[in-house]
């Protein structure tokens, strides 16, 4: 049985599973910290209010009693003092997001990445990295199309530049796909030049999935100026791809938002083979119809190609395609052919890395990751005094400790047993074991050196 199967027959069985907090309090014993639990810890604080350790405690029993204002209060003044507070850190992302708020989420999580040192604890934070960005362009889609009429009166940043799926015209489903992966080689080529600002991909595409303009294929210069303005993008760029006797042509236009006019419009058609060849002539002429010039580095990072075979693009164009569809598995196996086809094409290898990641992360609940989390400290730690801290950046070592005690409680903590009445989103318990019932103690313990 692995240590995380281990993890989780614990915390369903009601056995203690004790984490010491940061900063010298007590132990705090993750599946006996309820929403029972809040009034005793209230008090223990204010008889010791500078008590990390009770303080971590509490804001876990906040959080997991739904009283989420009051774990967001608690669990941002820890990681504001102390930055090395990865328990507070991770419990503080699980909160922003169950507020909605993925900028804070997506903030607190990172936070909790550079203070992983363990592989698996930074898998976990990278997980949820991926989901709440993802939420957070989302999120900021609605709200831009919310204060549309607000948004439409703000002059946006002329050196901004957004690029719009290309629409495809042509005939061969099999080439469709091209049209992102043809949108993705110009976000990366225009940003070469330091003089523009290139959105990524993923939030004009959020963007365009709320305008319900993904469907419909549009890709006129009134669905661009709209776009811009809640984008606040002062140039958008949008063409069309279609294929005729083995050769592709692209049209491209960069559309003035400010002032509606449409810039004259780029054009490039070679042999299919020939394709990186094509994008690469766009791009020239975009920069030209902007009034841009590359300098002589910003040229030989231009010339760069992401590869050298175009199935393997294809198979990469067919994964982003997936991925905006919201089918991440599926997106995985197209990036994973990809790689397979070029071992060299890294866009597609950190594409398959992130489909993955988003993958495992929208089907967790937050009961899930704190069941991940507390695994994974005692999976990479490991027993024994010469533990490293795989928790901590060096200010707090973990040292598990795999010694069975019938102690449930723990100095400056004051704690009841589990129960069954825990709102969603907690970690799911059986009541406590009655008499005679065996316990056990997994102790996690951080402290300072």
């Amino acid at each position: 049985m692995s240590t995380r199967q281990r993890i989780r027959r614990a915390l369903t069985a009601g056995v203690p599973i004790v984490v010491a907090a940061c900063g010298g309090g007590g132990a705090l014993q993750l599946n006996d910290v309820t929403p029972q639990s809040v009034p005793a810890l209230e008090s223990a604080r204010a008889q010791n209010p500078g008590d990390a350790g009770t303080a971590t405690r509490l804001g876990v029993a906040y959080f997991r009693a739904n009283q989420l204002p009051e774990a967001r209060a608690i669990l941002d003044s820890l990681t504001s003092v102390d930055r090395q507070n990865g328990i507070a850190a991770i419990y503080l992302g699980m909160t922003a997001e169950s507020q909605g708020d993925f900028t804070a989420a997506r903030a607190s999580y990172s936070q909790f990445a550079t203070v992983a040192r363990s592989s698996s604890l930074k898998n976990a934070a990278r997980q949820r990295l991926a989901l709440v960005g993802r939420r957070e362009l989302e999120f900021g889609a609605r709200q831009a199309l919310a204060q549309e009429a607000t948004l439409s009166q703000t002059p946006p940043e002329p050196n901004t530049v957004a690029v719009m799926p290309f629409s495809y015209t042509g005939t061969n489903e099999e080439v469709r796909p091209l049209g992102r992966g043809l949108a993705q080689l110009l976000v990366t080529d225009l940003a070469r030049s330091r003089q523009l600002r290139v959105l990524e991909r993923e939030r004009m595409q959020s963007m365009l999935d709320e305008m319900r303009l993904t469907e419909q294929g549009r890709a006129d210069p009134q669905s661009a100026v709209r776009s811009g303005r809640m984008l606040a993008a002062g140039r958008v760029v949008q063409g069309s791809l279609t294929d005729t006797d083995n050769a592709l042509r692209a049209d491209a236009s960069v559309v003035n938002v400010a002032t509606a006019s449409i810039q004259p419009p780029a054009s490039s058609a070679l042999p299919m083979s020939r394709l990186f060849d094509m994008e690469k002539a766009l791009a020239i002429q975009l920069f030209s119809n902007m009034g841009i010039t590359l300098t002589d580095a910003e040229r030989q990072a231009f010339n760069a190609r992401p590869t050298q075979s175009l199935q393997a693009f294809l198979a990469w164009s067919r994964g982003l395609e997936a991925e905006d569809r919201g089918d991440f598995a599926g997106a995985q196996d197209f990036y994973n052919q990809a790689v397979r086809i070029d071992p060299s094409f890294s866009a597609a290898a950190q594409s398959s890395q992130q489909a993955a990641d988003l993958q495992q992360a929208s089907t967790q609940t937050m009961a899930d990751v704190d069941i991940v989390v507390t695994a994974s400290v005692t999976e990479e730690t490991g027993p024994g005094p010469s533990t490293t801290d795989a928790l901590s950046n060096g200010t707090n070592a973990i040292n598990p400790q795999n010694t069975p005690t019938t102690d449930a409680t723990t100095q400056g903590s004051t704690t009841q047993p589990a129960t069954d009445s825990r709102p969603a989103g907690t970690v799911p318990g059986t009541p406590p074991p009655g008499p005679g019932t065996p316990t056990a103690t997994i102790r996690i313990i951080i402290s300072r050196p």
